[in-house]
């Protein structure tokens, strides 16, 4: 007994160190297993599987030359946390021989995953609601990689798992940081002609990634045009402890929020869906941004912090208390500045909280380019929030900064509609007017929505609904 105690001991060890090492760019299906995990960093509720399954191999490409070996048990290496001195070899005949179809057959593939959550609290809330609704158990978000070069794509079904697959604890995709410096060049799917791009990494804390050349300048202009006649002086929604103090203590810009109610943009709304791999109607309507010489907002967090808002009915409600929020944050530089206006990440790298949240002096600071845009993400891939995304708009030094921003959240939003999907929108009371008016002084008024997507369906008593700001 003690003996076979130890042998498990020692195998833990060996695993936990990385012993049994990085898989082959074989093992995972032809994809170099070094572009999706990191050599240093861990990413909580992240983790990389490469999955050799003969069997459905076989039937996939056939058995033309006589090689093919559909009778061989099938294999699985996990890099837990996306580490790559954090791999393992995993059992998975079960999994893959379950009897079930569809997402539900992807079940047992989250079985094997959950002895390592990072976020424990959150998705046992999330199953208990999922039991109770009757409604699949599945919270985490599987995603099949095929090619380095091609965006991942869904797994919907156990049966489709072969090569890479990529697991998100939260339920949504974050691309992978890898390490500051990382350049992975894509391409996104679209129509009527897929779009090359290159997405670099910035800062692994927070993860913030940029493409350099998004948005065509005469797109820049059309939105720049289209929000010239309506930019108001920009208004923040106050924490619990600080109702009542003027909005220009943080927060100098101007803003509208612009619907997508033409072709350019709508087009837009589709392009951000393709890069983020995340459904349109989680989308919030474009912020757009315009900050003159001297304007600045200091540093504040995109996602709401529902223990500073313990009285705000509106927000605890949108929320479900926690469970649902901002996770990323698309942002968009429609011009160039002559001098300032960066974006500033002051905690990047684990730096302390700044003494003064206007100073832009210390962190990562991301400069404004006409058509580059940025996405930080307000979450770990496990769902958590990261206090480390805490950002600001520095002063600008000289000419005029154009910007816009698209908030994404981890559950629809109603706002826009996914392709092919139906949307229900009602009118809301006053009361819920201006909810989203950020978090951390954040956010103007915005509308609320309520869509029929079965994660909406788990926000019991948490009804969102459409209203004017």
């Amino acid at each position: 007994m003690g003996s076979a105690v130890g042998l498990r001991a020692c195998l833990w060890l060996l695993a936990s160190t990385g012993a049994f090492g990085l898989p082959s760019q074989d093992e995972c299906g032809g994809v170099d297993p070094r572009e999706w995990t990191s050599p240093a960093h861990k990413s909580a509720g992240y983790h990389v599987l490469c999955i050799s399954n003969p069997a459905a191999r076989c039937q996939k490409s056939g058995d033309a030359d006589g090689q093919c070996k559909a009778d061989e048990p099938p294999t699985a290496t996990v890099c837990w946390s996306g580490f790559q001195e954090a791999c393992e070899e995993m059992s998975i005949t079960e999994a893959l021989s379950t009897p079930e179809h569809g997402k539900r057959s992807l079940v047992g593939l989250q079985e094997l995953l959950v002895v390592n959550l990072a976020y424990k609290k959150r998705f046992q809330a999330l199953q208990e609601k999922r039991e109770k609704q009757k409604k699949i158990s599945l919270g985490f978000a599987f995603f099949s990689v095929k090619n380095d070069g091609l965006t991942p794509s869904p797994l919907t079904s156990i049966k489709d798992a072969s090569g890479m697959v990529l697991a998100f604890e939260g339920g949504s995709f974050l691309w992978p940081g890898i390490e500051v410096g990382f350049n992975r060049t894509v391409t996104l799917p679209l129509q009527p002609e897929a779009i090359r791009l290159t997405i670099t990494t910035r800062s692994l804390l927070p993860l913030v990634v940029e493409i350099s050349s998004f948005i065509e300048p005469s797109e820049c202009e059309h939105i720049i045009q289209k929000a010239l006649p309506h930019v108001q002086r920009s208004s923040v929604k106050h924490m619990d402890h600080d109702v009542g103090k003027p909005d220009a203590n943080w927060r100098t810009s101007s803003t509208y929020f612009m619907a997508s109610d033409d072709d350019i943009l709508r087009r837009l709304d589709t392009r951000v869906s393709a890069l983020t791999l995340i459904k349109k109607s989680h989308q919030e309507h474009a912020q757009i941004l315009r900050y003159e010489k001297g304007e600045q907002y200091v540093a504040h967090h995109d996602y709401f912090d529902v223990s500073a808002y313990a009285n705000n009915r509106d927000i605890q409600r949108m929320t479900n208390k926690g469970l649902f929020n901002r996770l990323a944050t698309v942002f968009f530089y429609l011009s160039d500045v002559e001098a300032g206006g960066q974006t500033n990440f002051p905690r990047a790298g684990g730096l302390p909280q700044p003494r003064n949240f206007g100073d832009c002096s210390e962190g990562v600071s991301i400069m404004p380019r006409q058509g580059r845009i940025m996405i930080f993400y307000s979450q770990f891939p496990s769902g958590k929030m990261d206090p480390d995304s805490l950002h600001g708009g520095c002063a600008v030094e000289k000419g005029t900064k154009w910007s816009a921003n698209k908030w994404i959240w981890n559950k629809p939003m109603g706002y826009t509609r996914d392709d092919r999907s139906k949307w229900l929108v009602l009118v809301a009371s006053k009361s819920q007017q201006g909810v989203l008016e950020g978090s951390l002084h954040g956010t103007e008024r915005q509308r609320l929505g309520e869509s029929t997507d079965d994660l909406q369906g788990l926000m019991t008593g948490s009804r969102l609904h459409m209203a004017r700001g």
